[in-house]
């Protein structure tokens, strides 16, 4: 009942546009029926938690296995997670972050290790790279508010952000291609510019008429970080994703023009803007 609610008013089951299959995803038996039952020709895979790495995997086999699906958009992260990367030692030197690393392997995976679609059990693939999301700022709502706080270390190198639905569109576009252009390819989603932790301040002290401060990037605003998300998460993501803003404030985090334009191609329009985001939230919680 809760996926059938989360449908839009204009997609119903009942036009056959629609399939819900209810069932385990990490049963790659269960994924595997489930492709070859409904006859499904594409897949979007969009998966993380503590077993990324073996959930995945097992997705990919039981996709190949099914038979039927010939093409398969993933998410992974932005930026070039090749084996040249990684033997030159810059990929891994300074990135502990799991869910992140994990994406090397998922990547060469699809890469290396999967027929074309033309054998059997192969298909085509389109890898999808989002940099941060914009909603990721709703998290800080309470002390943006209560104290004019922002309570995420994004360092003062950069980091691009994006709009969840802009991944949306971009997968949708990808799977509608069906690997005609985008096929063997990774496309970044996100903005262009890339935002420190003072042009962050700065955006939400205009948009909430408020002085913003942040946490900072160093070893104590980490390890505050860290101690904010135990609140939230796990010991274990807390650390994870502190290793991933440590990573940020070393590296910076965003895509280059070329990968901005090519973005540009496959959404059909400009990315949506992290400063109209910001102005838009911040109004709707002036006025709530």
């Amino acid at each position: 009942m809760r996926l059938r609610s989360q449908l839009p008013a204009n997609i119903s089951e009942e036009e056959g546009r629609v399939n819900i299959a209810h069932g385990d995803i990490q049963d790659p038996v269960f994924v595997e029926g489930a492709a070859r039952r409904y006859g499904a020709t594409a897949a979007f895979v969009c998966l993380t938690g503590d077993n990324e790495l073996m959930l995945t995997l097992n997705l990919f086999d039981a996709l190949q296995r099914s038979g039927s699906v010939k093409h398969v958009v993933y998410l992974s992260g932005c930026g070039d997670y090749g084996f040249d990367v990684i033997r030159s030692g810059n990929a891994l030197k300074r990135n502990a972050s799991g869910h992140v690393v994990v994406k090397y392997i998922l990547e060469a995976k699809l890469r290396h290790g999967i027929p074309p679609r033309s054998e059997e059990g192969g298909f085509s693939w389109t890898i999808l790279g989002p940099t941060l999301f914009f909603s990721n700022d709703l998290r800080s709502k309470k002390p943006l508010l209560e104290r004019g706080f922002f309570d995420e270390p994004l360092g003062d190198k950069g980091v691009s952000r994006v709009d969840t639905k802009d991944i949306a569109l971009a997968a949708a576009n990808a799977l509608e291609d069906d690997g005609n252009v985008w096929s063997g390819k990774k496309v970044m989603i996100g903005s262009l510019e890339r935002y420190t932790n003072k042009d962050t301040e700065m955006l939400w002290s205009n948009a909430l008429g408020v002085e913003v401060t942040s946490v900072l990037s160093d070893k104590e605003g980490l390890d505050a970080t860290e101690e904010n998300l135990k609140q939230f998460l796990s010991p274990m993501w807390a650390r994870d994703l502190t290793l991933m803003y440590k990573y940020f404030s070393q590296e910076g985090f965003g895509m280059t023009g070329a990968e901005y334009d090519e973005q540009v191609a496959l959404l059909g329009k400009t990315p949506s803007s992290y400063e109209e985001f910001v102005r838009t939230t911040a109004e709707e919680w002036k006025s709530s």
